[in-house]
């Protein structure tokens, strides 16, 4: 089996993009990253950049530096977005018109047989099975607190007050621990990846989703799909948006 990958990564109404996209295969092995540089912040972009840089370079030398093919774990996978985390803090040390810069992060790494997804922040991880959502993320936001305290329902986070009110970023003065969550099943042929930023899944709901995969012929042609529908609703000043897919063939 292998993945099939495509992207899309885009400012939309916004003055520059601070999203970022990455995604690498070694060894029978894959890992793949979306971060989401916080707009508020000067330099975010800079920010979800190196972090996704960083964890790209922590998995590949893992892969080289194992002999036993035992590396997609919880550990290795939070030790990755830790040892990013410091690689952001200590490029903003001695440039302090980047103290502020901070980004979100989604990753996921499969070796085909098992599978951790991680997340800091608002960027959102979707793991499809048999034409089925079977797994996602939970935000860490103020909205979703709210899911928790039963104020709202989880279909009404994208259109709640504080959606994008965040309580955990990468980059900040400590380091936030990320959701980590395996799969110890192997893969099958038609599974589904989507890691997607706010700018995206605030406007493809997954029921779309669901039904976008069923009937596209490839990663390309999902995100065609999705991004269709997505500029039909955004506004003219959306934020960036970007999505990862990849599909086991």
């Amino acid at each position: 089996m292998e993945l099939s990958i495509s992207s899309v990564c885009k400012r939309g109404g916004r003055q520059y993009n601070q999203d970022f996209v990455a995604a690498t295969i070694k060894s029978g092995a894959a890992c793949l990253v979306v971060c989401d540089g916080l707009g508020s912040y000067v330099g975010s972009e800079v920010a979800s950049s190196l972090c996704s840089h960083k964890i790209l370079d922590c998995f590949t030398h893992t892969i080289k530096e194992n002999t036993t093919n035992n590396f997609v774990c919880q550990s290795n996978l939070k030790n990755y977005l830790f040892d990013a985390h410091n690689y952001v803090v200590k490029y903003k040390e001695d440039k302090p018109k980047l103290v502020s810069s901070c980004t979100t992060v989604a990753t996921v790494i499969t070796d085909f047989k098992s599978t951790v997804f991680a997340h800091i922040g608002d960027t959102r991880i979707y793991f499809f099975k048999q034409g089925k959502l079977s797994y996602q993320t939970l935000d860490h936001s103020m909205a979703q607190v709210a899911v928790e305290r039963g104020e709202i329902k989880q279909k009404e986070v994208r259109s709640h007050k504080d959606q994008n009110k965040l309580t955990r970023v990468l980059g900040s003065d400590y380091f936030a621990e990320p959701d980590c969550t395996t799969i110890d099943e192997p893969l099958s042929v038609g599974d589904w990846f989507l890691i997607c930023t706010d700018g995206w899944w605030e406007y493809v709901y997954e029921e779309e989703m669901e039904g976008v995969l069923r009937i596209s012929s490839s990663p390309e042609d999902a995100l065609n799909r999705m991004e269709k529908r997505l500029i039909k609703r955004a506004p003219y000043n959306n934020d960036n948006f970007t999505a990862l897919a990849a599909r086991v063939q």
